[in-house]
């Protein structure tokens, strides 16, 4: 038995190596990744899915300054653009879907079906010498975004609506909706 022991504890300490060696690894792809970012001057990108708007999030935000502050913003902005743009999920109807706990399989149902499923959000990042810019445009039919700019005292216990707010508030410089509402300009300005 002294063998098998032997051979059960060289076994775990080369899983500890190995997964400490591949840990190690991802550390440094991640922070060549946050280089990588920081470079990004301009940039197009199209996504669909919630987790797309995620990974982009992630990235956008780690090529702005600031990138702790952008992060949430972004993230609702961009999630926004997906759920009630492009998937048409009313404010009441994701009060709804939260509530029955069954909003994640509503928007997999939404990004599947032919109303909805070719639509994407397209944002533009670009950089200038005294602010960062993006502009996030869905393809859906817009939304009355006046009435969601600021914390709304009747939305206070509700399970969502505070994105926009905290966006404008929060993340960015400046937030404006265009025309019918289907796309937002963010704006973060340099420190000089």
């Amino acid at each position: 038995t002294k063998p098998f022991q032997r051979d059960m504890l060289l076994a775990i300490v080369a899983a500890a190596v190995g997964f400490h060696r591949e840990r190690m690894r991802l550390e440094r792809l991640v922070g060549a990744q946050i280089h990588c970012c920081r470079m990004l001057v301009n940039g197009d990108f199209r996504f669909r899915t919630l987790d797309d708007a995620r990974y982009l999030t992630l990235m956008l935000s780690n090529a702005c300054p600031d990138p702790q502050r952008v992060a949430i913003g972004l993230s609702e902005l961009l999630v926004n653009a997906v759920e009630h743009g492009n998937l048409a999920i009313s404010y009441e109807e994701k009060t709804c879907f939260m509530r029955q706990d069954c909003w994640e399989e509503e928007i997999a149902r939404r990004l599947e079906d032919p109303a909805w499923c070719d639509r994407h959000v397209s944002v533009a990042f670009r950089t200038f010498e005294d602010e960062v810019c993006l502009v996030i445009t869905d393809q859906g039919d817009g939304f009355d975004w006046e009435k969601y700019l600021d914390f709304a005292p009747e939305r206070v216990f509700d399970l969502h609506g505070r994105g926009i707010p905290m966006a404008r508030m929060l993340s960015f410089d400046s937030v404006d909706y265009c025309g019918k509402g289907n796309q937002v300009v963010a704006r973060i300005k340099r420190k000089t």
